[in-house]
C-alpha cells in the first residue's frame, strides 16, 4: 500500500484510499467552473477553489528531472546540473507558495507539513501535493476529489505521469461564443488579467490554443470531452456520462444543489464566477452578434480554428 508521509516521517494517509482524482480542464470561460460545480454538489466530492499548482510547477515547456543527461554548450556537466536542479527549486517553491495559500484559505495549514521544503524532482513535489488534496477529501469523509484549473489543458499528459489515476475532463466552448466572453471579461475587469483579451487576436489565439491542445488529448482513456452546449441543454444526460467515466454513482440532486455548492468554490477576488450561481439556461447564451460588429464577426470567424471532433 502506497502511504504519503509527513516531513516527519509520520504516515498521513494511504494514497489508494481516493477512489477518484479528478481534473476539470479547458479554455477560460468555456463552463469550468459550471462543471466543477456539479461535480462538487455530489456527497462524496471534494472540490477547492482554482489551485494553479500544476501551472506554476510545470509552465515553461515540459517537465524536467533534477538530473540533466545533455550537456549544453559551453557548460561543465556539474553547472547543468546545479541549473536544472536551480529551474526544479524555483518552480516547486512557486508551486509550494500557492498550494500554501490554498490550505490558508481552507484554515488546513497543519497540512502544510505533507509538502516537501525543498524538492529535488517536480514528481516529489507533486507526490506531497497530492497528498494534501487527498487528506482534505478523506478529512470530510469524501473519496473523491476535483481539481479545477483551466490552464491545465496545457499538462494533461504530464500530470498523468504524476497523479496515480487521475482522469480529465476537458470542456469545450463554441469557439465564437468563448471569444465574445474572454472579450466581455476584458471590458468587465480592466484593473485584472482579463485585460489582455481586450485584444480580439489574443483572445482568438486562446482559443486556438486551448482546442489544439484538446485534439492532442483525443483517444487518450484517461480524458474526456464535453461541449458546454450540451452541459447546459443535456445536463442530466451529460452529467450521467461525466459520472460514469469517473466512476462516480450519479445522483440527481447534483443539479439541484449546484448553485450552493459553487458559493463555496469562489474567493471574493473573483467576482466574475458568480454567474455560476444564477439559474442554468435551458439553452446555451449568444452574444456574439450582439457584441462584436459585422467586421469583428467576420474577423473572428475567419481566424478560429475548426472543432473537427
Amino acid at each position: 500500500m502506497v502511504v504519503v508521509t509527513d516531513r516527519g516521517g509520520n504516515d498521513t494517509v494511504p494514497a489508494r484510499a481516493i477512489a477518484g482524482r479528478l481534473f476539470v480542464v479547458g479554455c477560460a470561460r468555456s463552463g469550468t467552473t459550471l462543471l466543477q460545480s456539479l461535480l462538487a454538489a455530489h456527497p462524496a466530492v471534494l472540490s477547492f477553489p482554482e489551485t494553479s499548482v500544476f501551472g506554476r510547477l510545470l509552465s515553461g515547456g515540459v517537465m524536467r528531472s533534477f538530473r540533466v543527461e545533455t550537456p549544453v554548450r559551453g557548460m561543465t556537466a556539474a553547472e547543468v546540473d546545479r541549473s536544472a536542479l536551480g529551474s526544479v527549486h524555483r518552480r516547486t517553491q512557486l508551486a509550494y507558495r500557492r498550494t500554501a495559500g490554498l490550505l490558508d484559505k481552507l484554515g488546513r495549514r497543519d497540512l502544510e507539513g505533507i509538502l516537501p521544503i525543498r524538492s529535488k524532482s517536480m514528481a516529489q513535489f507533486a507526490d506531497g501535493f497530492i497528498g494534501v488534496l487527498d487528506r482534505l477529501a478523506l478529512d470530510q469523509g469524501k473519496s473523491w476529489w476535483v481539481e479545477k484549473s483551466p490552464e491545465n489543458v496545457r499538462f494533461v499528459r504530464e500530470i498523468l505521469e504524476l497523479v496515480p489515476g487521475a482522469k480529465f475532463i476537458n470542456i469545450v466552448r463554441d469557439g465564437r461564443q468563448n471569444v465574445t466572453a474572454l472579450y466581455d471579461m476584458a471590458r468587465k475587469y480592466p484593473d485584472r488579467f482579463w485585460v489582455k483579451y481586450r485584444d480580439l487576436d489574443e483572445a482568438i489565439e486562446h482559443w486556438n490554443v486551448c482546442i489544439r491542445h484538446t485534439r492532442r488529448l483525443l483517444g487518450i482513456a484517461q480524458v474526456l470531452v464535453v461541449r458546454y452546449e450540451r452541459l447546459v441543454s443535456e445536463t442530466e444526460a451529460v452529467l450521467e456520462e461525466v459520472c460514469g467515466f469517473a466512476g462516480l454513482p450519479f445522483r440527481r440532486d447534483m443539479i439541484d444543489r449546484r448553485a450552493e455548492t459553487a458559493s463555496r468554490l469562489m474567493t471574493a477576488r473573483e467576482p466574475w464566477k458568480a454567474d455560476v450561481l444564477a439559474p442554468m439556461r435551458s439553452s446555451p447564451e449568444d452574444r456574439f452578434n450582439e457584441v462584436f460588429t459585422a467586421d469583428q464577426r467576420a474577423y473572428i470567424d475567419a481566424r478560429l480554428e475548426r472543432i473537427d471532433f
